[in-house]
């Protein structure tokens, strides 16, 4: 019994960087002359680098994709985001569901027509209602002016103007 506790964690270890190794195209090798206890450590601090590699890649993709902190005009549709997350819903159709839920404390959210991000709207103050002047615009494409701010991938606007948006007005 004690040998197969001694022996477990090992056997996890090779199990991990053999499919780690295996997902990303390598094949396995053994030290020639290691000990099981040896090759388990490598495979192990193997998967630890492969893991720390991924994670950094994501991270970086992550910051690539984030829209720019700061001052910012964004074009795009007013949404109820829990709606549009979950079911993709938008537009006209969905317009009266979304005032509903804005109503009812939901806080709207602004898709960006050319890259499909997603504006939260946000507020200086806790308490404020960070839907006024949005409401107003539900599922119609608005030019919103204002601040953006990032964290942890989520995007958020402090609006400081919202406008109907027409393509012709601006030559798009």
């Amino acid at each position: 019994m004690n040998t197969r506790k001694a022996v477990a964690p090992g056997m996890l270890a090779a199990l991990i960087a053999l499919a780690v190794s295996s997902a990303s195209g390598q094949t396995p090798t053994a030290t020639s002359g290691a000990t099981p206890a040896k090759q388990t450590t490598a495979a192990t601090a193997k998967t630890g680098e492969a893991a720390a590699k991924t994670a950094k890649s994501a991270t970086k993709t992550a910051e690539a994709a984030a829209p720019k902190a700061g001052a910012r005009s964004v074009i795009g549709e007013i949404v109820d985001p829990a709606c549009w997350i979950v079911n993709g819903a938008k537009g006209e159709s969905h317009k009266e569901c979304a005032i509903a839920c804005a109503k009812a404390g939901q806080t709207l959210a602004i898709l960006e027509k050319k890259t499909g991000k997603l504006y939260y709207a946000l507020t200086d103050k806790p308490g404020e209602d960070s839907n006024k002047g949005l409401i107003d615009y539900v599922a119609q494409t608005v030019l919103v002016k204002g601040k953006v701010f990032t964290r942890g991938g989520a995007v958020g606007i402090k609006v400081t103007s919202v406008e109907p948006y027409t393509a012709l007005k601006t030559g798009e």
